[in-house]
């Protein structure tokens, strides 16, 4: 086993989190705030704005079974990754497209991908990709929430579709 760590933001957390515990050889899925400068960021303060953090998940994989390639192509086909980084004026929204990679390999992964479906989809990928700053976890309530509330109304409405959606397009890569 060669585990290896990602660490992606598109959207809120728990949707992306919910996706990859569904994936084969995802070890470990953590929701969390990178990318700002607050030393000590909640979901409250991360949602305001003022922190410049985005919603991120840090998951951990085996890259003998889930390949970095691959764990991209999932992220790509499950969020918005032409939603400009600034959202009504603000700077840095937490909810924006990020890959913070974690070694120069990623990096340039991250961007050959980029580029790729971007010629593909003849648009402009707004996804930023950046070296990993500090990660926080977030808070014990924002973790595994999709598993544990999965009759909410978010959860029926804007997580299990995103699932479906991507046990349509990669069977192959499900857990059993």
């Amino acid at each position: 086993m060669a585990l290896e760590t990602a660490t992606v933001g598109g959207g809120r957390f728990w949707d992306l989190a919910a996706v990859f515990q569904h994936l084969r050889g995802v070890r470990a899925v953590t929701c969390g705030y990178a990318g700002g400068h607050s030393d000590n960021p909640s979901y409250e303060t991360v949602c305001s704005g003022d922190t410049g953090h985005a919603e991120v998940v840090r998951v951990e994989f085996d890259n003998e079974v889930l390949s970095f390639e691959s764990l991209l192509e999932v992220f790509f086909k499950v969020h918005d990754p032409y939603a400009p980084a600034s959202v009504g004026g603000q700077l840095a929204s937490p909810l924006r497209s990020v890959i913070f990679f974690h070694t120069q390999e990623q990096r340039q992964l991250a961007q050959e991908i980029s580029k790729r479906i971007g010629r593909v989809n003849k648009f402009v990928i707004m996804t930023e990709i950046l070296a990993c700053t500090p990660f926080f976890a977030a808070e014990s309530a924002h973790q595994n929430f999709y598993k544990n509330h999965k009759d909410d109304t978010y959860c029926q409405e804007f997580i299990l579709p995103k699932i479906m959606r991507s046990r349509e397009l990669f069977k192959r890569r499900l857990a059993a």
